[in-house]
């Protein structure tokens, strides 16, 4: 594969030529006309460089650079599926998952994390896993039962009750911990899981319904590389991308992610956004 002048090709690229979605039906049967998707216009909106190469055949295609293309797919890839249905499926399994993290806080109503909970449910596109951590434990614990802290086994059927794919009720024992650590410990128990980004949300805020279409379409059509969105308050409304999470070791020492972006993050500001620019929904909140 050749490019066509002297512009240094990333180790990390795409190439469109093999991809089902790749269309060749200009003038010139061996020349790349566009994407059925429309990625390539998508990129080139986001300044991201197209490149125009080919190869030994002389057939010319696009070259992505510095991406990789989540929506390509090969002819192998597809195997066993009518070509009818491809477009559906790739949009289907290009949808980003995501970790909702709720914070029920004490004297709070249980009725409260049930709006924040059917705000999830509801989304176009569901948290694959919902942590809620239950704050108010510590003042059960004290009241042992008697009190009127609701107890932990009717948050467990709270979060039953709903169809997230996956779910945690964590009780905190600690009440030196304040959310931002909460946060951490929730990452380090789910750093594993295929999650990219993880939100977090107060008990009793209601999630706008375009929250998860308006997230995805910042990444996958804007195509924003997203380390950090700014919560619009304390904590409702945070996006995190798990890679500057790990990067940057999260909120420890008490230093808040998004202040360490800036500071050891070469053109660190441009990783952080402010929620009007991914989520425009919560700008009404």
């Amino acid at each position: 594969m050749e490019d066509n002048g002297d512009i240094e090709v990333s180790q990390i690229h795409t190439v469109c030529r093999d991809c089902v979605f790749a269309r060749y039906d200009g003038e010139d049967p061996k020349q790349q006309s566009g994407c059925s998707l429309n990625k390539i216009q998508d990129y080139e909106k986001a300044e991201v460089p197209v490149i125009e190469v080919f190869d030994d055949s002389d057939r010319k295609f696009k070259l992505i650079n510095g991406r990789f293309c989540m929506f390509y797919r090969n002819e192998e890839t597809m195997k066993g599926l009518a070509s009818s249905t491809w477009e559906e499926v790739v949009k289907l399994q290009t949808k980003v998952p995501y970790h909702a993290i709720v914070f029920f806080e004490e004297d709070q109503d249980y009725k409260e994390l049930k709006k924040t909970l059917l705000s999830l449910d509801n989304q176009e596109v569901s948290p694959n896993l919902v942590t809620v951590f239950n704050m108010s434990f510590a003042k059960y614990s004290e009241e042992k039962g008697k009190g009127d802290t609701v107890a932990p086994s009717k948050l467990l059927e709270l979060l039953q009750s709903f169809n997230f794919y996956q779910y945690s009720l964590k009780n905190v024992y600690d009440q030196n911990l304040d959310k931002r650590d909460l946060v951490d410990l929730a990452f380090d128990s789910n750093k594993e899981k295929p999650y990219p980004f993880y939100v977090t949300f107060n008990s009793g805020f209601i999630v706008p319904k375009n929250f998860s279409k308006e997230l995805n379409n910042a990444i996958l059509i804007d195509m924003k590389q997203l380390g950090f969105v700014k919560p619009i308050d304390e904590i409702n409304g945070m996006i995190v991308n798990k890679t500057t999470h790990k990067k940057h070791g999260g909120n420890s020492f008490h230093r808040n992610l998004e202040k360490k972006i800036l500071e050891f993050e070469e053109g660190g500001e441009k990783f952080i956004y402010e929620p009007s620019e991914v989520v425009p929904c919560l700008s009404s909140k």
